[in-house]
């Protein structure tokens, strides 16, 4: 099929589909077969994450207001659609980045959508039976599925990285040097902002009651109080989530803020069954 004839396809039939406008974000400097065709609006899109999350691009393009409805699709998916339309036929063709601290040689793989993971992750240098976690998705909001798990119709990348099962004595009173975090007490990563670090899946702490630091809002990319949207989720509040702007957020909005929680707070789940409730009662 011609390359170019999918997208159109696809623009088309979304056009169809729809009263609204179709937007298309890509990178800002690639050379993308969305450029010039009619139909859509291109946003070019430039920045750590989560600039890309459709999260942030619904919100810095067109926020949602109570009523509305908004269909997200993925690159990968256009082009299934597409052939759908053209030709009639499913391709259930996904490929698929390997990546993660455990991986000797990120790469890509062609597979298919539900395959089994232990079909190429063994292919990469990853033992058998080794003390990791195997994520279907990204490390941030991917599902923990194991060696043996099926790759999520959603992901389009398999992360495995050490299990953290291994702990320090005082680990948590005394200074170290070899660990991240956002804050400059005891630890002093501060110190060398450009170092990596082998990530485990640690969690350095115990869950508690939320610690007011202000953390949150420096990683949190929407125009939104975090703090507060997440505890109005957790004692069910439906008319504060509603002002809050429960309505513009999804749970991988809340990765990175999870990420940094001294508090160790589920983030994502909490936000999930925010909206969950308020698709319940309010529909």
């Amino acid at each position: 099929l011609p390359s170019v004839s999918i997208p159109k396809a696809v623009i088309a039939a979304l056009g169809m589909l729809t009263d609204g406008k179709v937007h298309v974000g890509v990178a800002k400097n690639s050379d993308s077969i969305f450029t010039g065709l009619s139909g859509i609006e291109l946003h070019k899109v430039s920045g750590p994450h989560p600039s890309g999350n459709v999260g942030t691009l619904i919100n810095k393009i067109d926020p949602i207001n109570k009523g509305e409805t908004v269909y997200t699709v993925a690159a990968q998916d256009l082009v299934i659609i597409g052939e759908l339309l053209l030709t009639g036929k499913f391709n259930a063709e996904r490929v698929v980045a390997l990546a993660g601290s455990s991986v000797e040689n990120p790469r890509y793989f062609t597979t298919k959508i539900g395959a089994t993971l232990d079909t190429f992750i063994y292919k990469n240098g990853i033992e058998k039976g080794a003390n990791h976690r195997v994520i279907s998705g990204n490390v941030l909001s991917g599902k923990q599925v194991g060696e043996s798990g099926v790759l999520d119709y959603y992901s389009n990348v398999v992360t495995v990285i050490p299990e953290g099962d291994d702990y320090e004595l005082f680990g948590w009173n005394k200074p170290v040097f070899d660990k991240i975090s956002p804050s400059r007490a005891l630890t002093f990563s501060w110190l060398n902002p450009k170092k990596k670090y082998d990530l485990d899946t640690n969690t350095n702490g115990e869950h508690r009651a939320f610690v007011v630091t202000g953390n949150y809002e420096e990683v949190f990319p929407l125009d939104i109080y975090p703090m507060q949207i997440l505890k109005a989720c957790m004692y069910k509040d439906l008319d504060e989530m509603e002002a809050l702007g429960m309505y513009e957020v999804a749970p991988e909005d809340f990765a990175v803020t999870e990420f940094i929680c001294v508090s160790k707070q589920p983030h994502q789940k909490i936000i999930r069954e925010g909206l969950d409730l308020m698709l319940k009662e309010i529909g």
